[in-house]
């Protein structure tokens, strides 16, 4: 672990380092507060553990400890001040700065230790706190099957996607995706084959769509993609993945399971009436949609666009459309 060194005094720089590098640690000099703070400020993986003098030039420890506790993060180090000062209301002074600890010259080796061991067990602590705050982030909006964002993360970035189309007067797809027969999948195959399947067709979702393409998962085995496209664009990209899933069985050992997609889409114009542009309203034009493909054989895409006047089904090279 890098540990930084403020100290001007170069013969204390020296015992201080000479001691880290015996218990392990790998030691960063700096002989002012402002060379401190650089190293702080530039380097891509700074130091964890700060052992600062009280008193140095350009920028004392005091005012160094303020800056760096200024910095907005949820991974700060630990700042130990090291001064020749003993009496209480420096201590209060150093603690308010925001300093871990503090110690006092001359220092004595063996305490010196043991306070470190304090700021590593803090820093561990800390490191653990860190990991278990992400992964609860992560799930709070990802699916745990699929790996993919859930129906509240979507939505919330669906809101986002709504203002860039209407800002930008651009057109958006709001598709809801639906394995065909799926029941029959679980109920031939059982729960854990049904699992998997889903989430090989969250993987084939994945890779399909674009990198900027909002992709979920609705509800069981309904899926949700939100893309920026336009009408003749959608049925292609929805079309394609369409195929895909169709073209390319679930394989597993010796299992070979063939699957369907049925698709609704909903195309929004950002110059669309706002009170067509309402989230529960597209949604609930999505699943019109693919209501409507269920029902007209499943494995197809069904599109509702506002903007074109509808016409009769008509069959494609790979599976039908209805517009309207």
């Amino acid at each position: 672990m890098k540990a930084l060194i403020a100290d001007d005094d170069l013969a204390l720089r020296f015992i201080m380092q000479k001691m880290l590098e015996g218990w392990g640690f790998d030691p960063v000099i700096a002989s002012d507060g402002e060379a401190a703070m650089r190293i702080m400020e530039e380097y891509e993986e700074p130091p964890r553990l700060l052992l600062l003098d009280w008193e140095m030039p350009k920028i004392n420890g005091l005012d160094l400890c303020k800056r760096l506790r200024s910095v907005d993060t949820s991974d700060p180090p630990y700042i130990i001040l090291v001064t020749g000062h003993a009496e209480s209301e420096y201590i209060q002074m150093a603690l308010d700065a925001g300093a871990n600890d503090f110690i006092s010259k001359p220092t004595n080796s063996g305490v010196l230790r043991a306070r470190i061991g304090v700021g590593l067990r803090t820093l561990e602590l800390q490191r653990r706190l860190n990991i278990a705050n992400h992964m609860l982030a992560y799930r709070a909006d990802h699916d745990d099957l699929t790996g993919l964002k859930n129906r509240g993360a979507v939505v919330e970035l669906l809101e986002r996607e709504l203002a860039r189309c209407e800002r930008n007067e651009t057109q958006l797809a709001i598709a809801i995706l639906d394995i065909d027969y799926f029941k029959s999948v679980n109920d031939t195959y059982g729960h854990p084959v049904g699992d998997r399947v889903l989430k090989e067709f969250a993987d084939r979702l994945s890779e399909t769509f674009r990198p900027y393409d909002i992709v979920g998962r609705y509800g069981g085995e309904e899926f949700i993609a939100v893309c920026p496209i336009d009408s003749h664009q959608s049925f292609e990209l929805f079309d394609r993945f369409r195929s895909i899933v169709e073209s390319t069985p679930f394989v597993e050992d010796d299992l070979s399971i063939d699957l369907s997609v049925s698709i609704g889409v909903r195309i929004l114009h950002g110059t669309e009436p706002k009170g067509d542009r309402k989230i529960l309203g597209l949604l609930a034009d999505a699943d019109a949609a693919l209501y409507r493909a269920k029902h007209s054989g499943r494995n197809c895409v069904c599109v509702v666009d506002h903007n074109v006047t509808p016409f009769p089904e008509h069959d494609e090279m790979s599976g039908k459309q209805k517009t309207g």
